[in-house]
């Protein structure tokens, strides 16, 4: 009797010691977003346990389209989107629930959908770990209102916003006489790009990736006049 109760107990305690630390809330979700917008995963992470944890977060893998950028987020801390690894483990207290890790997916130019696959797991005990995938479902843009409109040309406003490779400006020149073009501006008024808008063309895409990173001002100019300005922002 006394092997049989010391049995149990070391199989109970076999258990307990390899149970998980933590689990991901809400597993299953699909995040769903417009062409051209940037889709935020939140992923809520609870601590089982009464004590602190601290985990570790690396993408494993991705399918994305090749408009399409993702990377990892913790609270207002974002890494560029070649690394697969936040660098330092992140403490969760007793029973938590953290809302702190988000799966950024920066849309781009086409619908269909796009995965990512983590690996997350308790930096003092490695074994314990979840494989966690984040499904995307990205679809077509709502046809929107012009953000310019004259008898020359419609404008609409430009995407993705904020931009890492390049952005796409969707226009319509109606008078192909007119001279028209958008100038790309830094914020202390530099010039550092004019882009002519050609007539018969409606699509104008802007390579961004050689830029420093920040807050730029994209003007639409006709005939040598500035009409509209707006924000661009720049990142890596």
């Amino acid at each position: 009797m006394r092997a049989l109760i010391t049995s149990a107990l070391l199989l109970v305690f076999g258990f307990s010691s390899h149970a998980q630390s933590f689990e991901v809330v809400g597993s299953g979700k699909v995040f769903t977003g417009k062409v051209g917008e940037k889709v935020a995963a939140e992923i809520p992470i609870r601590n089982l346990t009464n004590k602190p944890i601290q985990i570790v977060i690396r993408r494993l893998d991705k399918v994305i389209g090749t408009s399409q950028s993702t990377y990892i987020c913790w609270g207002e801390d974002c890494l560029n989107k070649d690394d697969d690894q936040i660098p330092l483990s992140k403490r969760i207290s007793a029973q938590e629930v953290s809302q702190k890790f988000v799966s950024t997916l920066e849309a781009g130019l086409v619908p269909g959908i796009s995965s990512v696959k983590y690996l997350i797991y308790n930096r003092d005990n490695p074994s314990d770990a979840i494989e966690y995938e984040v499904n995307y479902t990205i679809e077509e843009a709502v046809d929107e209102k012009f953000l310019y409109e004259s008898e020359e040309i419609q404008l609409k406003e430009i995407y993705p916003n904020p931009v890492s490779e390049f952005a796409v400006l969707n226009y319509n020149l109606k008078d192909e006489n007119v001279n028209a073009e958008i100038v790309l501006h830094n914020v202390l008024g530099s010039i550092i790009g004019r882009y002519d808008l050609i007539p018969f063309e409606s699509k104008l895409k802007i390579i961004t990736e050689d830029f420093n990173p920040g807050v730029y001002f994209y003007t639409l100019y006709i005939d040598g006049d500035g009409v509209t300005t707006h924000k661009i922002v720049i990142r890596k």
